[in-house]
This record gives C-alpha cells, structure tokens and sequence, in this order.
C-alpha cells in the first residue's frame, strides 16, 4: 500500500512512528473532538510511517459500529532529508497535530461537508510544508488486506 507521495512510500519500506506517539495523537483527537465524535458515533485511527524521503501521517474517523461505512482518511506528509534532525522531525510532527486540528474544524464546522481530495495538496503551516489529501479509503481494511497478501503467492 502507497501511503505518501513518492513510490519508496510503501508501507513495507518504512519505519512505523512510535506507537507511544500514535496513541497520544489519538488520545488528544478524542478529547478535542469527544462531542462530534460521540453524535457520529466515530473514533480516530491514527498510523503514521517514516520513509527516506517523507514521513506520513494518517488520520482515519471511523463508524464505530459498521466497518464498512466510508471514513474520512487524512493523508499529511512532509519531506524528510538525510540530516534532518529528531529534534526538527518533533517540531514538524508537533505542527503536523496541529494541521490536522484545523482540517478537522473545518470538516465539522459544516455538517453536510463532503469536499474530498483525492490528490496531494501543498499546504505551507508555520515553519513548514506539509501536503495532504483527504479520501473515503479505510486504511485499516487496507493495511489488513495487505498483511493477508503477503502470505499469498500471486
């Protein structure tokens, strides 16, 4: 599965954020977005890889209840480079949270909103490029469906 823009993003070629940072970017999703969240009936996912050229975050809402409703999948990435340090890939990943909570108020501050967008978007926040894409793609399902493949022999 391509989680990022380039075509070394494959899932099986990254490195998986930590999952202690993962859980507490979920943590604070369902905490800032309890009240919508709870009238959905929806909860957060959140996956995120480092690759050699970006590192890429996902932020799924899902139906609590039926799998197979469509989410809203937020894919925001942002170039990495050989020297960047872990101190400057913490400040990118600290603005990357809060990105998503700007993208997140604007898709519940209109409840009909439906402005998908399947194509990568620059989006220059703070001291930062990010490019994002939003979708209907359940990446849970996907990253299953994968893990299944790899046992096959096709």
């Amino acid at each position: 599965m391509l989680l990022g823009r380039y075509d070394e993003s494959d899932t099986s070629k990254g490195k998986s954020l930590p999952p202690e940072w993962t859980e507490e970017f979920v943590k604070v999703l369902t905490e800032t977005y309890l009240d919508q969240s709870e009238k959905d009936n929806r909860f957060f996912d959140v996956y995120g890889q480092i690759f050699d050229k970006e590192f890429v975050v996902v932020i799924s809402y899902i139906h609590h209840s039926d799998q197979l409703a469509a989410p809203i999948s937020i894919f925001i990435s942002h170039d990495t480079s050989q020297d960047m340090k872990s101190k400057d890939l913490s400040k990118a990943l600290k603005e990357l949270v809060d990105l998503s909570g700007h993208i997140l108020d604007d898709i519940f501050a209109n409840e009909d909103w439906s402005d998908f967008c399947p194509n990568w978007t620059e989006n220059k926040f703070r001291e930062h490029t990010f490019h994002y894409k939003i979708t209907r793609e359940n990446v849970s399902l996907s990253l299953q469906a994968e893990e299944i493949l790899k046992g096959e022999d096709f």
